[in-house]
């Protein structure tokens, strides 16, 4: 039985986007998926059977319970983590109060942030068969898997995603000894394409044998989600979708611009201007 590791969201684009399509797809084939995740609607995602919260301290509490459509099904597990959320770059998040790029925070903080997802994680570990963890991002969850891989002998692979490479490991010299480690302790290293293959490469030169853990996974389209139309109806068909894509909200919302610029003044040198976009 797999884990999917991931420490955000399922809504929205990047790595969200890429967990829950993947488990769907897998929940469609018949597979028992446990996933650990921030998610705050559960609900909303109908691949997903039943999900709990948990605490450190090893407490769990159902939040809910109910048949899915498919053959298999995902079982959702919460780590409640407190009030701080390292992210890679700022942006809301409901439910968490201090939303922080990670670069920006203590070791005594990040190292909290380890501990409490570890623990619970453990937690889960042994509350379930499972058997192997695939892990988002090259930091923080690497490191938490890679942690919990030393404990049980579990073994774990990582999807590394752009944003964790290029606003944390690149930027600050901690996650990329972190990011380091866990690659280098990882069973295999599943990259989208040939580019991030390159970009992991020439993160860790010195990992010899981090070549051969490398798999590349093509990524395709969903044809499910979408009908073919008669040539007579094409273009009554593109009126009909530019009418639903005209009032949605488009790019960054104001906000994110708001706290970019809250932190700038007249002395802002280079490297605190990278550090808040």
């Amino acid at each position: 039985m797999i884990a999917f590791v991931h420490g955000y969201l399922l809504e929205g684009s990047g790595s969200n986007l890429w967990t829950r399509s993947m488990i769907q797809a897998m929940v469609k084939n018949g597979e028992t998926i446990h996933l650990i995740c921030q998610e705050n609607h559960p609900e909303d995602y109908d691949f997903i059977a039943e999900a709990y919260l948990h605490k450190s301290n090893g407490e769990s509490q159902k939040i809910f319970e109910r048949a899915v459509p498919y053959p298999g099904k995902c079982i959702l597990h919460k780590p409640h983590i407190g009030k701080l959320l390292p992210v890679y770059v700022w942006d809301q998040y409901e439910e968490f109060e201090q939303v922080v790029p990670m670069v920006q925070l203590s070791d005594t903080e990040l190292n909290q942030y380890l501990d409490i997802n570890t623990a619970i994680l453990e937690h889960i570990i042994h509350q379930h068969p499972i058997r192997i963890l695939h892990v988002n991002h090259a930091v923080l969850m690497s490191v938490v898997a890679q942690r919990i891989s030393h404990r049980t002998g579990i073994p774990y692979v990582i999807m590394p995603h752009g944003s964790a490479i290029e606003y944390a490991v690149k930027k600050d010299r901690r996650f990329w000894r972190w990011a380091a480690q866990a690659f280098e302790a990882a069973k295999h290293i599943i990259v989208v394409g040939q580019e991030m293959k390159q970009r992991v490469l020439q993160l860790f030169p010195g990992q010899a044998q981090l070549k051969t853990k490398i798999h590349q996974l093509p990524l395709g389209v969903n044809t499910q989600l979408f009908h073919p139309v008669e040539s007579s109806r094409k273009r009554d068909a593109v009126r009909k979708l530019i009418d639903q894509l005209r009032d949605l909200p488009r790019g960054r919302p104001e906000s994110v611009d708001q706290n970019i610029f809250q932190g700038i003044h007249e002395q802002t040198t280079y490297e605190e201007l990278q550090r808040h976009i």
